[in-house]
């Protein structure tokens, strides 16, 4: 078995990925934990090239990079290969009553309610294993929290929940559906097959990207899309946020733990966040804002990461450079429901498409839940509720049609 290392955090959605995927694998690690072990950080820096991301996996002394890249080794087939794998054997297909994608507040709400029901539920964890609230810092309007709570541990807490009435988990994210003829058949990214009666979909949505080459060029040197992962590793730095909505103020506000400037850089001339996260914001001195601004390149060296960023006024199209040693970007969400293109009914934003005040889909038996189907809201509550709306819905369909 090869020797392999991972630096991690205690909270870190990307982290719980990677753990996950090599977990399937069968394969053990070292684990690093910077939170525990804050000296190596530098450590961890050097070893990766100047990475200021976590995880950062290392296989015999070479690093692999993040979750993303040893995901994309396995999408390639050739993560077996690296970790001395000749290959692993798949089990026959597991067949449950009910499958649900995703293990957000959509997901663990539907299982805690189909499983109560004697449906014994399995879910697979997806992406984000707990969804965005993984990556969120303090959630306040969650109702039941008069204090608020870490959104980590709102998803740990909905987690035990499901589990304690006999709901099970499933490490992996679905890569093909045949959704055509039932049982419906999943096949996870790990070959992993698994079957079911009915299926509740709440794979969610993830961060949006500018899509810019520099932007990927200074991924994990710099730039990043989860505050509560890295903002760590910023401490004393002049850093930015980009965005206008609740989860950029939230980012901003959370990085001014660490930094010495945020600077929220939002195309337009007055933000979209809520008025209570406005008021936050603007009344924290550390905190800085660019209005009617885009950013045009990220500005850095391999050695050095991110040193500043270009940046354009859309009004004047006078340019400048910013000097930051960070960018993190949070320009909304976009639903991860690629996989299901052609084979459920979505919007032109990919939204999946449910029938009004209900959870089914275009497909008998199949039920959407969560960001996967709504763009107009999007949150934690309403994610939660569209979940017990799915899992009664599927109680009541299988019923019917599966005795």
């Amino acid at each position: 078995m090869p020797d392999i290392v991972m630096y991690t955090k205690t909270v870190c959605a990307y982290c719980d990925r990677a753990k996950a995927l090599l977990g399937r694998k069968g394969v053990t690690w070292t684990e690093i934990n910077l939170d525990l072990h804050p000296e190596r950080r530098e450590e961890m820096i050097e070893r990766s090239e100047g990475r200021r991301t976590v995880p950062q996996i290392f296989v015999d002394g070479k690093g692999l990079g993040g979750s993303d890249d040893i995901h994309g080794l396995e999408r390639q087939g050739k993560l077996d290969r690296i970790l001395g794998l000749g290959g692993h054997t798949v089990a026959a297909p597991e067949h449950h009553r009910v499958l649900i994608l995703g293990s957000g507040p959509a997901g663990l709400t539907a299982a805690i309610y189909a499983a109560r029901a004697n449906l014994k539920p399995a879910v697979v964890n997806g992406i984000e294993p707990g969804g965005q609230l993984t990556i969120t810092t303090e959630v306040e309007n969650y109702p039941g929290y008069p204090e608020g709570v870490q959104g980590p541990q709102m998803m740990a807490d909905l987690n035990k929940q499901a589990e304690r009435f006999g709901t099970t988990y499933l490490n992996g994210t679905a890569v093909d559906v045949e959704l055509s003829k039932r049982p419906f058949v999943v096949k996870l990214d790990g070959g992993e097959v698994v079957s079911c009666d009915a299926l509740i979909v709440a794979t969610g949505a993830s961060a949006k990207w500018l899509g810019i080459e520099s932007e990927t060029r200074f991924r994990n040197k710099g730039v990043s899309a989860c505050a509560t992962c890295d903002g760590f590793f910023f401490k004393g730095k002049p850093l930015a946020v980009i965005g206008g909505g609740d989860t950029a103020l939230e980012e901003a506000l959370y990085l001014t733990n660490f930094a010495t400037r945020v600077t929220l850089i939002h195309r337009r001339d007055q933000l979209r966040a809520s008025q209570y996260m406005q008021q936050r914001a603007i009344k924290n001195p550390k905190i800085e804002f660019l209005w009617d601004t885009t950013v045009e390149e990220v500005v850095g060296t391999p050695h050095d990461g991110v040193t500043g960023l270009k940046v354009k006024n859309v009004k004047t199209n006078a340019t400048s450079t910013l000097a930051v040693k960070g960018m993190f970007v949070a320009i909304g969400h976009e639903p991860n429901t690629q996989v299901f293109k052609g084979k459920l009914e979505m919007n032109d934003l990919g939204y999946l498409v449910v029938q009004p005040g209900r959870t089914y889909t275009s497909v008998e038996g199949v039920f959407a839940a969560g960001d996967a189907a709504d763009h107009i809201y999007r949150q934690a509550v309403t994610a939660a509720g569209t979940g017990c709306m799915a899992a009664m819905d599927a109680e009541r369909w299988l019923a019917e049609h599966a005795g």
